[in-house]
């Protein structure tokens, strides 16, 4: 065995391969000493190495890899979030953690997480036929809770750098309805509880949380204009209202006269049930509540959405879909992509443009057409 002097364990193998040793700490449970090993062809080589580790736990800088689980971390980092997110961010959060990254590689210790495993479940995922968007989020969740792993010091790297996403599906055509079908809906919703969520829905292109969170202050019946203020999000506490996500998330919307039309019977008929609950009736100023003035559970208006449109047989949409059907009609109509993008409060055109392609391309087409006859001379 050769040694350096003040060098520590360092030695010769039989191989020809020098080694060294490090300790690094403690185990707290046993006492015994936490050794980092170095192999090299060359002693210098080992020597550099163990000098370079020497003076990172002089200075404070050496990472002393967890060992927790890579099922343990994920779910002690989305709870650590879980007051700074949207409780609906959480679950989705929580949901993907279980179902797709602790499923497959929970048991792993998270020093020991590779690009590999995640490249493995994301590329299964992919092939059993789960959409883009949807294998780009479990990445993206993977990618944000290993980023604060390193940030606390607990792995060196973060391995989900090194993925490489799945190639891009065909993008799905958004599912919409067409002006019969929508007629068609509205007609039989007419005296449902929720019909004035299901109609502002596919004549504002509004969102879910933000209908529910509408308020009567927030309606100018004179100028025909209505402001997105806040949304309803449901939380472990119950439903509480929020202002939105994005500063294009507030925004003014025009509303039609036969909206307001709309809305003004479905005042009297609030005031109406108001009445009658007397001092049972808890006015929160809400456009669409309860029958005692409480906001919605947005959960409830999916499953009566979806009881509605099955009942008559009409192409099966999400409730989201709606704010979909309106802006694709819209476009359809003559409305103009800028303003879209206003009432529907993306924080870029480009989003707009993207989501909306196939109707635009649409308008393109026609728009060609015109230019083609606008300079045509007679007889050519």
């Amino acid at each position: 065995m050769a040694r350096g002097d003040g060098e520590g364990t360092i030695y010769k193998r039989k191989n020809g391969r020098w080694c060294g040793q490090v300790t690094v700490g403690t185990d707290p449970k046993t006492g015994n000493p936490i050794r980092k090993t170095f192999y090299g062809d060359k002693r210098k080589e080992v020597a550099r190495k163990m000098t370079e580790l020497r003076q990172k736990i002089f200075d404070g800088s050496y990472i002393k890899q967890s060992e927790i689980t890579v099922d343990e971390w994920f779910k002690q980092w989305n709870e650590g979030r879980k007051n700074t997110v949207a409780y609906s961010t959480y679950r989705v959060y929580g949901s993907l953690i279980r179902n797709h990254i602790a499923k497959e590689i929970g048991d792993v210790k998270l020093k020991d997480l590779k690009t590999r495993h995640l490249q493995e479940i994301l590329n299964d995922r992919f092939d059993n036929g789960l959409n883009s968007g949807s294998v780009k989020l479990i990445y993206a969740v993977a990618n944000k809770g290993l980023k604060q792993a390193v940030k606390e010091k607990l792995i060196y790297n973060n391995p989900a750098k090194a993925i490489e996403l799945p190639k891009k599906q065909e993008e799905q055509k958004l599912h919409t309805w067409n002006k019969k079908q929508v007629n068609e809906f509205l007609a039989r919703a007419k005296d449902h509880r929720y019909y004035m969520i299901f109609f502002l829905a596919v004549n504002t292109g509004m969102r879910r949380g933000e209908l529910l969170g509408l308020k009567w202050e927030d309606i100018d019946f004179n100028k025909k204009r209505l402001e997105v203020k806040r949304q309803a999000i449901r939380t472990d506490k119950g439903i509480i209202l929020k202002k939105p996500k994005t500063e294009a998330g507030n925004r003014v919307i025009p509303i039609t006269d036969n909206i307001i039309k709309e809305l003004k019977k479905h005042k009297i008929r609030q005031n109406e049930n108001k009445l009658a609950l007397g001092s049972n009736y808890k006015d929160r100023d809400l456009v669409n509540c309860n029958k005692v003035g409480k906001p919605i559970n947005p959960v409830n208006t999916y499953i009566e959405f979806k009881k509605i449109s099955r009942s008559i047989n009409l192409p099966e949409i999400k409730l989201h879909d709606l704010r979909h059907t309106f802006s694709s009609l819209f476009l359809e109509n003559g409305g103009n992509i800028k303003t879209l993008q206003q009432i529907l409060g993306h924080s870029s055109i480009s989003v707009t443009m993207d989501t909306y392609s196939h109707v635009t391309d649409e308008m393109l087409d026609s728009a060609a057409k015109n230019m083609d006859s606008m300079y045509k001379i007679a007889g050519t």
